[in-house]
């Protein structure tokens, strides 16, 4: 993979603590509720909240291009449910609504 490679994914329940370490980089509050997160080699160094837009990033790890793609990322979600709440992790897609 190369060097700026990086990984844009929906966050999970295992994912509290790596939140939690971002924002305190910052001495922020992480991202609550369903988050879109930056990995480069597997580290987050990013992380976008879905519902608020808010992001923390890391500042000694290049986080300048993962915000970038966050929020490219976000915006193509909410274009295409307008409801982050119903995502699925599996997919990274909307959901369909349960009737």
């Amino acid at each position: 993979m190369p060097r700026s490679a990086l990984r844009i994914r929906l966050s999970r329940p295992g994912d509290v603590a790596a939140l939690e370490r971002l924002a305190r980089v910052r001495n922020t509050a992480p991202p609550s509720g369903r988050a879109l997160i930056a990995e480069r080699h597997g580290v987050p160094v990013a992380a976008l909240a879905l519902t608020s837009g808010a992001v923390v990033t890391d500042p000694s790890r290049r986080g300048g291009d993962a915000v970038a793609l966050l929020r490219l990322g976000r915006y193509r979600l909410l274009r295409q449910g307008g409801e982050v709440g119903r995502l699925s992790s599996r997919t990274g897609r909307a959901a369909a609504a349960a009737a």
